[in-house]
């Protein structure tokens, strides 16, 4: 059909449902006249917020489709891949904005990437995460013969963008970043899930909220990477290089901590660890992961941890990375309260510490507030194993081990490290939370000195005042 003025162009419009008559009367107002240019109309739509220039082109193209997809009204496009699209659209009833992901029409007869693309939503409807995209939908059009997931839209944009622009990030906000998408990382491997694409493009940086990372396309397995198309290239080869090198099993949950080691080292220096190459054989070649540069001193304000925390993330042989998210997510954390520590702890008195081994995040959220009001210096870990380390590396004033969410584990690590404390003549005090049935546990530590054993349900109350009495 021949476009030649507007009212043509808005009577389409109208049929196809990206536009009202309330709005286009206001437009023949403005105008002047029905016999205005169709250029002039939609400019003048653009203008007013009701169409956006994705509409505009495709109304002038005169398409018919491509205007709505699961109910939502198509605004424009977000990002592009070989393996499929993203749109920004909004539910024209309530205006809630949502992405949507849309499988390319190339691989719409491609069972296996459709399965592929089906899984990624099946997988990412199941992750429920402050720091991770949430999947509203995962449908298929039987007219457009078209497969999408519907996702939340993140306001802002991706690391790539980010460092597209500011070069390189300080610290602190490396930091930040790495906490945030460490605990979306530590929470999908509770649930025997993996990422398996780690990269700058796949961690959003939102301009309201938290860091998110999106795209468990890959998630809990390999693809193989036998077909060479650039689907394949792009999202498994550099993860099928390292691990084919290192010796490590396809799923390993090390194997996305070196991944977001190379993202960390991209922001904190502004060039990337790995030579950058769309060869599928360079990127396979072990020369490429055995010839990482160290990030040097002179480009990278920040002090030795920081350095030592990215080359354990980047370790070749994974047996010396962070063996776990939650490994490393204590670490993170324990980097980022220290360099808190030490701006609020300039011209003050000794701060206290206390090393505090709880699984629970909700409990380690709620802990550290009300103790760092106390004026303490609370370390924590989900892992109670990272005590000892630390123990070994810098000793705490205090030791507090929940048993009932860390077990025997947990228990184990309370009595060697108080042990360790008596044996090195090292000022160390312990609390023991146990629940009823852990008797043999609170029959063992109880009448110990410095130590004192708290019995389940135990209130904060409770848990400040045998704080203080061991301090």
């Amino acid at each position: 059909m021949e476009i030649n003025d507007a009212a043509t162009l808005a009577n389409v419009a109208i049929r196809i449902g990206v536009l009202n008559s309330t709005q286009v009367e206001e437009a023949w107002h403005d105008l002047g006249s029905r016999n205005s240019a169709p250029e002039d109309f939609l400019r003048l739509m653009e203008r007013r917020g009701y169409l956006t220039p994705f509409q505009s082109n495709k109304l002038l193209k005169g398409d018919k489709e491509g205007f709505f997809l699961g109910g939502y009204r198509i605004l424009y496009r977000i990002a592009a891949g070989t393996f499929g699209r993203v749109y920004r659209c909004d539910d024209p009833h309530t205006g809630r904005s949502v992405a949507v992901k849309v499988l390319r029409k190339k691989w719409s007869e491609d069972k296996h990437k459709i399965e592929l693309f089906t899984r990624e939503g099946r997988m990412g409807m199941t992750l429920q995460h402050p720091n991770i995209v949430e999947i509203l939908a995962v449908n298929h059009d039987r007219i457009t013969r078209q497969y999408f997931i519907i996702m939340e839209f993140v306001e802002g944009g991706n690391l790539r963008d980010l460092l597209s622009i500011r070069k390189k990030l300080p610290m602190a906000e490396v930091l930040k970043v790495l906490e945030e998408t460490t605990s979306a990382l530590t929470y999908a491997f509770s649930r025997g899930v993996t990422h398996r694409d780690m990269k700058l493009t796949n961690i959003l940086i939102s301009s309201q909220g938290p860091v998110k990372l999106v795209d468990f396309g890959l998630a809990g397995g390999d693809v193989g990477f036998e077909d060479k198309d650039d689907a394949k290239v792009d999202r498994t080869v550099d993860y099928a290089g390292l691990e084919r090198l290192t010796g490590a099993p396809t799923g390993d949950p090390r194997s996305d901590l070196y991944f977001l080691g190379c993202v960390a080292y991209e922001l904190l220096t502004g060039r990337s660890p790995l030579e950058m190459s769309r060869s599928a054989m360079s990127r396979m070649s072990a020369k490429r992961f055995e010839q990482v540069t160290a990030m040097k001193p002179e480009e990278v304000d920040a002090p030795p941890a920081v350095f030592h925390l990215v080359e354990t993330m980047m370790a070749l042989d994974p047996a010396l990375r962070f063996q776990t998210p939650s490994q490393l997510l204590d670490r993170i954390r324990e980097l980022r309260l220290e360099a808190d520590g030490k701006a609020k702890e300039q011209g003050k008195g000794t701060v206290r510490s206390i090393f505090l081994a709880e699984s629970d995040e909700r409990l380690q959220n709620l802990l550290r507030e009300k103790l760092k009001e106390r004026g303490y210096r609370v370390l924590i870990a989900s892992d109670p194993m990272r005590a000892i380390d630390r123990f070994r590396q810098q000793p705490f004033d205090l030791l507090i081990v929940n048993a009932s969410t860390t077990g025997s584990n947990g228990c184990y690590v309370f009595e060697r490290i108080l042990e360790d404390a008596r044996r090195q003549q090292v000022a160390c005090s312990g609390i023991l939370l146990v629940d009823p049935e852990q008797s043999e546990w609170r029959d063992k530590m109880t009448g110990r000195p410095g130590i004192s054993v708290l019995v389940q349900p135990v209130m904060y109350k409770q848990l400040l005042g045998a704080i203080r009495e061991l301090l």
